[in-house]
Order: structure tokens, then C-alpha cells, then sequence
């Protein structure tokens, strides 16, 4: 359980870092912190998919599934998507902008 709470500070200070150099939305990624790192947890990631209601909340998901050293280029030319892109990334099923489409799918 320490090394869960360490895991969520760490990304915490990942995030509001990324976004104080590149923009983005940063209530939303902070607020799924634990939530992120708990699926990752418990379920068996790529084999088993995640669904996100919209993309803002998806840096935590992008750092621990081995995007940490792009973080610096999200939201930039070339670089890392702010939202899900399913092509790119075998865990991500489908890519989603509102919640109401994640529960119409479900």
C-alpha cells in the first residue's frame, strides 16, 4: 500500500509538471490519479481494456503504460495525443470524448 501511495505522488508530480511546460487539463488528470493506478492493478492490461469517459484523464494511464519520457511532448506536434488514441497504443479500445458515448457502448 506505500509503494501505491509513492506511485500516486509521483505521478501527481509528473502531471503537474507536464502540464505547467505544455498546457493541458489538470483537475481531471489529478482526480483519476488513484482510480488510474487501482485498474492497472487489478486488471490485466492490454488483455483486458479500459474504457475512459473522456481523454483529459488519461496521463496517468499514458505514464504507466511506459510513456513517461514522451510526457514532455503531450499535446505537442508530433507528440503524445491529450486524448486516447486507440491505434496508437494496444490497452486503449476505443477513443472516447464523453461519458454518455462510454455508457451508450457499454
Amino acid at each position: 500500500m506505500i509503494e501505491l501511495k509513492k506511485l500516486a505522488d509521483e505521478l501527481r508530480e509528473e502531471i503537474v509538471y507536464t502540464v505547467s511546460k505544455t498546457g493541458g487539463h489538470l483537475s481531471s488528470s489529478l482526480g483519476v490519479i488513484e482510480l488510474t493506478i487501482a485498474l492497472h492493478h487489478v486488471f490485466n492490461t492490454p488483455h483486458d481494456k479500459i474504457i475512459w469517459d473522456v481523454g483529459h484523464q488519461t496521463y496517468a494511464h499514458k505514464i504507466l503504460t511506459g510513456r513517461r519520457s514522451k510526457m514532455h511532448t503531450i499535446r505537442q506536434t508530433f507528440g503524445l495525443a491529450g486524448f486516447p488514441r486507440g491505434r496508437r497504443v494496444p490497452m486503449m479500445l476505443l477513443e472516447l470524448d464523453i461519458a454518455l458515448l462510454a455508457f451508450q457502448l457499454l
